[in-house]
């Protein structure tokens, strides 16, 4: 089984596989909100409205979300052992599969009466304020000064232009160097025929994908950005990728 504990580094643990996951923050939040409401259906609405609340937010942003946490928690879109989509109405996490650890009541604060022979005098506030109004603007222009270096540095700097390859009625883009050319090689694929564009980029945390592709249902141009920790294997980066852009 897994735990849960949304405030820890990693957030889930398993502990007969001794492996912990880390989630995105938002990620965290939808499954903390199925954990609470396990066995019932939570519907899209309630999950937007607490992980982005009086935020604006594609459809697609809640189901990259439960598709990354089905990769995590080792279950797919076909399967669907431990989050089960119910049409038209919502999601529901399957009861006694993810545990929720329990979060110690915090403590109250110790009621320790301060002498007011502690407190500063308004001279000595007075200084402290002046100080303060000081360094800040300093800091100000230290760091206005910077923002000029960067954006003339940035100006000048001449961008090698991504590499862009077609392969299987695909357009693939990715940076032109030995790293983007493995990573074009190790994802790509044969795509549903609908998609027409993948963007590939990795840092040393994460891999970034975006897809450009014409959606079935509304017969339009759409695009889907996603992230993966190194911890995916291809093949579950890859089925995340056909489960969002379609």
């Amino acid at each position: 089984m897994w735990c849960f504990d949304p405030t820890a580094r990693r957030q889930l643990a398993h502990s007969e596989l001794g492996t912990t996951k880390k989630l995105r923050s938002t990620d965290s939040k939808v499954l903390e909100m199925l954990l609470i409401h396990q066995g019932q259906v939570v519907s899209r609405e309630q999950l937007e409205e607490v992980v982005w609340p009086g935020r604006f937010v594609s459809a697609s942003s809640l189901t990259q979300s439960i598709a990354q946490l089905r990769l995590m928690l080792g279950d797919n879109g076909r399967e669907q052992k431990i989050i089960q989509t119910v049409p038209t109405r919502g999601y529901r996490l399957v009861a006694g599969m993810v545990d929720m650890v329990q979060q110690p009541e915090p403590e109250p604060p110790l009621d320790i009466p301060v002498p007011t022979s502690t407190f500063p005098s308004s001279n000595s506030v007075s200084r402290i304020q002046w100080g303060l109004l000081i360094l800040f603007s300093l800091l100000l222009m230290i760091t206005a000064h910077w923002l000029a270096v960067m954006i003339y540095t940035n100006a000048r700097t001449d961008r090698a232009p991504w590499q862009q390859v077609t392969f299987q009625g695909v357009r693939y883009f990715y940076e032109p160097d030995d790293q983007g050319e493995q990573l074009f090689e190790s994802l790509r694929d044969a795509y549903p025929d609908n998609m027409q564009m993948l963007y590939l980029s990795k840092n040393r945390e994460q891999f970034y994908i975006s897809c450009v592709f014409q959606s079935r249902r509304l017969k339009e141009r759409k695009a889907t950005n996603m992230s993966f920790g190194h911890d995916y294997s291809l093949a579950q980066i890859k089925e995340a990728v056909r489960e969002q852009c379609q």
